[in-house]
């Protein structure tokens, strides 16, 4: 079974993780299908909109931690090969230049939920359930830090991580981790309304507004204000062209 499905149609490509039987808990196999089919999309030009969805009952439950070799019989360089493949799992979404939506239903657990803070825009389905279970289970809440705290805020964020408990769409909606919140049944269908929305503007400004929007928000507001105009400059020089 292949882990990653990736279907490009109409300028949308749907990566779907597809390890269903395991709620699409990431291992070592699934996420560098994951990073090769987003950093594919991303580099191609019929692509203007990326959507990120889950098979079967969940969208993704977070690492595979019981399906694998137990941490502790791991050697030193297998545990900074896995470390080092989540860390550049989450630092490919992040750099993606293409809109990308997540498509949430079931549980969004862990780095599952992670995959979703990643995303620019999350539509989630009223039966998702998000949260953070690292440190039941032992390990600390590190690689799923820098994006919540990002985009929820450092108290939000502290709840999540240190309290584990989960959470419904509708309060993921409150915290800002989620834009919309819609019936399961009809999750698929607005998701593809969104993203044809998106591709049926221009790409090279849609593209760019993402670019703005994310360097943007990393930086005070007179800067941010002086990287716009420079932008909107350079985009007319190139269309004039």
């Amino acid at each position: 079974m292949t882990d990653v499905l990736v279907q490009s149609r109409d300028a949308i490509t749907r990566i779907t993780l597809n390890r269903p039987e395991k709620l699409n808990a990431m291992n070592a196999s699934l996420t560098e299908a994951l990073i090769e089919a987003v950093v594919e999309a991303d580099r191609d030009d019929e692509t203007a909109v990326i959507i990120l969805a889950g098979a079967g009952r969940a969208f993704c439950a977070g690492a595979d931690i019981r399906g694998g070799v137990a941490t502790q019989e791991l050697s030193a360089r297998q545990k900074l090969a896995a470390n080092n493949r989540t860390f550049r799992l989450y630092r490919t979404l992040l750099d993606v230049n293409t809109p990308m939506i997540a498509q949430v239903h079931g549980y969004a657990l862990g780095g599952g939920c992670n995959l979703a803070m990643s995303s620019d825009l999350v539509v989630a389905a009223d039966n998702a359930i998000f949260g953070y279970p690292e440190l039941k289970v032992g390990l600390a809440a590190t690689a799923v830090t820098p994006a919540l705290v990002h985009q929820i805020g450092r108290k939000a964020a502290f709840e999540l991580l240190t309290l584990c408990e989960n959470i419904n769409a509708e309060r993921a909606q409150l915290l800002g981790m989620v834009n919309r919140v819609v019936p399961m049944d009809e999750l698929h269908e607005q998701v593809d309304a969104m993203a044809k929305r998106l591709a049926s503007f221009n790409h090279n400004a849609l593209w760019m507004t993402k670019q703005t929007i994310r360097r943007s928000a990393s930086m005070p507001i007179d800067q941010a204000l002086e990287m716009a105009r420079d932008t909107a400059l350079g985009m007319k020089i190139f269309d004039d062209n």
